[in-house]
Parts: structure tokens; sequence; C-alpha cells
């Protein structure tokens, strides 16, 4: 069988947790409005790391309980795609648009895949994707947590940031 993996940064308290009620949940993001529950994962770790670099001033200041967390889906999990020609002007603005996150919840009220691909706004044009997941999918159970990652950053990175 052949596997996707994904991958997301969170506390490590959080990485089996796949409720998809945490700050998302209870603020919106760019894929969801407010009280509707969603996973976000990317489709690489470096991925994740640019993701993770919206919310800090400098890498150095990840805090000591975030993980990477490495995933497994099957393959032939149900999944739909959105294209950077399906997206609005504005889908990588910041504060979240209105017109991203009614077309992920549109996805999320239907449920009629487990993920969504989507453009990732942390890297230019949209050439890398995330995925968001839809935790009351009846598929929701064939995601498995394979790995967990420590080590964030290499020393070496942002040495001239203090």
């Amino acid at each position: 069988m052949l596997l996707i993996l994904l991958y997301r940064i969170v506390k490590e308290k959080y990485l089996d947790n796949f409720s998809g009620q945490g700050k998302s949940f209870i603020d919106g993001a760019r894929w969801n409005q407010p009280g509707l529950p969603v996973l976000y994962f990317a489709s690489s770790p470096a991925v994740a790391l640019l993701e993770m670099a919206n919310y800090l001033p400098s890498p150095r200041l990840v805090p000591k309980s975030y993980r990477l967390g490495i995933y497994e889906l099957p393959e032939d999990v149900s999944c739909e795609t959105l294209t950077i020609a399906q997206m609005p002007k504005d889908w990588a603005k910041y504060p979240y648009p209105a017109s991203t996150q009614a077309m992920g919840s549109d996805w999320l009220t239907r449920s009629t895949s487990l993920c969504l691909l989507v453009p990732s706004a942390a890297i230019p044009a949209g050439l890398e994707q995330i995925v968001a997941i839809n935790p009351n999918h009846p598929e929701i159970g064939s995601l498995k947590r394979v790995d967990v990652k420590t080590d964030l950053y290499n020393e070496r990175a942002f040495q001239g940031i203090k």
C-alpha cells in the first residue's frame, strides 16, 4: 500500500489530538470559519517550518514543547484539490480573507472527502501545498502518527538572528 506523508508542528501534548478543536476552531483560520473543526498539515517538513514562521519573529523563539509530527495516510483516501487557478485574488492575504474561509468551510460542511489540498500562503505563488483534514470525516481513523522530531531547525540556520 502506498502512503502519503504529512507534517505538522504542534505542542508535544497535541501530536495525537485529531479533534480539530484547537486555535483555528476558536478563531477561524485561512480555510475554516470559527466553530468548524479542521486539522492543518503540510506536504513537507520545510513547508511546516515556513508556515510556523508566519507566527514567530524568529525561529529561535520556537517553544521547547513544540515537535514536528510525521503522519501517514493511505494514498487512496478521499482528497479534493483547490488549485491556484481556482483561488480568489485575495487568497494569500493576511488576515485571512472571508473568501477562503467560505471555500474551506463549505468543503468541511459537505464532508465529501477527508483531505483538501490547497496552496500554501507561506510559499510565494502557492508553489507548495498544505493539507486540511476534516476530523469529522469517516476516514479520519486512517490518519496515523509514525514519527516525531524534536529538533526543528539546524543550529547553523538563522545565525544572524538573536
